[in-house]
C-alpha cells in the first residue's frame, strides 16, 4: 500500500528553465505573445488553439520548417536541478508514488521523467507529420485542468487527495494547491509562494516536510 501521492510540476519545479514554452520561442527567434495567455485565461481559447499559436509563431520566425531535431535541440540546454535525483529517490524509499503533471512539453518532459525514473508522468504533446513540426498536438494537460487531472489521476491510484502532495511554483498552480491536502512552492514562486502550505528553496527541503507529516 502506497504511502500517499506526490506530484510535481515540472519547469520551474524539478529544472532550472522555468518555461519550456519560452524556451522554445528563445530558441526559434519568436515572440510569446502575453495576448495570447491572457485570451485563454479569459476562457476565450482553448489551451490547444493557444498551443497551436505559439506553434505558428515559432514556424514563421524560424523562416522554414521545424523538425524533430530542432526541438530536441532547442529543449537538449534544458538541465535537471542538481538535486533532484536525490528527492525522487528519497520520496519513492518511503512508498511514496512519484508523479509529474505538466503543461510543458512531451519531448522534455519524457526526458525528465526517464532521467529521475518517476512513477507516472503526464504532458502536452506537440505535433508531428513526417518529421515537421505542425500547429496542433494533443493537449493532455491545459493550465486550467491541473486540479481536475491531479485529483483524477490519485482517484485512479486509490489514493485520497488529502494524501497527496502538490509541488508547483506559478498563479496557475494556486487552484492545485487549494485542492490538495498538502501543497509545496518552489522558489522562485510569485503569489503563488501565498498559497502554498510550504515554501522551499530547495527541493531536499521536501524530503523533511514529507518525513514530519508521516510522524
Amino acid at each position: 500500500m502506497p504511502s500517499g501521492l506526490i506530484v510535481f510540476d515540472c519547469d520551474g519545479v524539478l529544472t532550472y528553465n522555468h518555461s519550456s514554452w519560452q524556451q522554445l520561442h528563445e530558441y526559434f527567434g519568436s515572440r510569446d505573445n502575453k495576448y495570447f495567455a491572457e485570451l485563454y485565461e479569459r476562457n476565450l481559447i482553448t489551451y490547444l488553439d493557444w498551443m497551436k499559436i505559439d506553434i505558428a509563431l515559432m514556424i514563421h520566425a524560424w523562416g522554414k520548417p521545424i523538425k524533430r531535431r530542432d526541438v530536441e535541440n532547442a529543449l537538449s540546454t534544458i538541465r535537471i536541478k542538481q538535486e533532484a535525483p536525490e528527492v525522487i529517490r528519497a520520496l519513492k524509499d518511503t512508498d511514496y508514488i512519484v508523479a509529474v503533471v505538466s503543461s510543458g512539453i512531451d519531448i522534455l518532459v519524457e526526458r525528465v521523467c526517464r532521467e529521475l525514473g518517476v512513477d507516472l508522468c503526464l504532458y502536452n504533446k506537440l505535433a508531428f507529420h513526417n518529421d515537421e513540426l505542425i500547429p496542433g498536438g494533443e493537449a493532455l494537460v491545459p493550465l486550467r485542468e491541473k486540479p481536475r487531472i491531479v485529483k483524477n489521476l490519485a482517484e485512479s491510484l486509490s489514493i485520497s487527495i488529502h494524501d497527496t502532495y502538490y509541488v508547483g511554483d506559478s498563479k496557475w498552480d494556486i487552484e492545485v494547491f487549494r485542492n490538495v491536502g498538502h501543497s509545496i512552492a518552489v522558489k522562485p514562486c510569485g503569489e503563488a509562494c501565498g498559497f502554498a502550505e510550504h515554501v522551499v528553496s530547495d527541493l531536499r527541503e521536501i524530503i523533511d516536510i514529507v518525513n514530519g507529516s508521516r510522524v
